[in-house]
């Protein structure tokens, strides 16, 4: 297990898909909907990190000006939590942009339509990693900034 959280062999995956199959061998729908289910799961956790961000950037609006003031250390660590956050948004509009639906990979064979689904999950699932990472960074980074102004003297934010 990485940081990045589970990384399944293609053989695992293969594995998986085949004891899927197996599983719902006699309710194929069923398994359509399992499959629908976990990439929901995924837009969800996607959402989250946006809004997670989104309160970021709102927060800088209101406060970015005294951790500006607080001295080079704090801007620079406001700006580098910003854009790290800012990184964390890409990755996330971009996962929310390949949309693509269960029903458009439904072919014959029913263990290929469910490694297909379960090789985009993986795939959504690692890139909704490394976006939590820049937005945990980037928060953290920000958090220093907000520190780092909390603990300037108050008579240095004066005139």
């Amino acid at each position: 297990m990485s940081y990045m959280g589970p990384q399944q062999t293609p053989d695992e995956v293969k594995n998986e898909a085949e004891q899927l199959c197996s599983l719902f061998e006699s309710q194929p729908h069923q398994l359509v909907n399992l499959l629908s289910g976990q990439l929901s799961v995924l837009k969800s956790q996607t959402q989250m990190l946006m809004g997670l961000c989104g309160l970021a950037i709102t927060v800088t609006g209101f406060s970015g000006s005294h951790m500006i003031r607080a001295g080079s250390w704090a801007a620079f660590s406001m700006v580098l939590g910003i854009f790290l956050i800012l990184i964390a948004i890409f990755f996330c509009i971009s996962i929310l942009l390949q949309l693509r639906w269960v029903t458009q990979d439904l072919c014959e064979s029913t263990y290929t339509m469910a490694h297909t689904v379960l090789l985009r999950r993986n795939r959504q699932q690692r890139r909704i990693a490394i976006a939590g990472m820049f937005v945990a960074t980037g928060l953290t980074a920000y958090l220093l900034a907000v520190t780092l102004a909390a603990l300037m003297p108050a008579h240095s934010f004066s005139g």
